[in-house]
């Protein structure tokens, strides 16, 4: 499980990445494009609840919130694909990191929930917390191995 958790965080740091950049580069873009995609679906179904969600959410995008998103994004997945590389690597150093890094950035994201209510950002929070006790639990066992003088050459 902890694995294919490491794993899904460094694709996701890729996409994070990639989204940031391209938020960076085209900006406005994601909130006439949520715009417009809430006002075909509208046209055809009045009373759609998903563009009715679409088009409450576009209507709070401004120009700071696309960069905050962007800046995030591009130093989450930074972070991510660090992290999952020494991870991955076994590296002991890479474990507390990981738990520093992203229980910083949980506490930054719970700040921004405060202030936006945004459920998908509470959703990002529990997911992060889950993997911060996966890191935490494997970095336990990783050093009841060392303990027992199991895995010495990976401090």
């Amino acid at each position: 499980m902890f694995d294919v958790a490491v794993a899904v965080k460094a694709f996701n740091g890729v996409l994070e990445i990639a989204g940031g950049s391209f938020l960076l580069l085209k900006p406005g873009w994601l909130g006439s494009t949520a715009d417009a995609l809430a006002a075909s679906l509208l046209t055809q179904h009045p009373a759609n609840w998903f563009a009715l969600m679409i088009d409450r959410w576009s209507g709070g995008l401004t120009a700071d919130t696309e960069r905050f998103a962007s800046t995030y994004l591009i130093a989450h997945g930074v972070a991510k694909l660090v992290i999952a590389w020494g991870l991955i690597r076994e590296k002991l150093w890479a474990f507390p990191t990981a738990l520093v890094v992203f229980g910083l950035l949980i506490l930054y994201q719970m700040y921004r929930v405060a202030h936006t209510h945004s459920l998908t950002l509470a959703l990002l929070i529990a997911i992060d917390i889950v993997v911060c006790y996966l890191i935490w639990r494997e970095y336990g066992f990783r050093r009841d191995d060392i303990d027992a003088g199991v895995g010495i050459a990976n401090r």
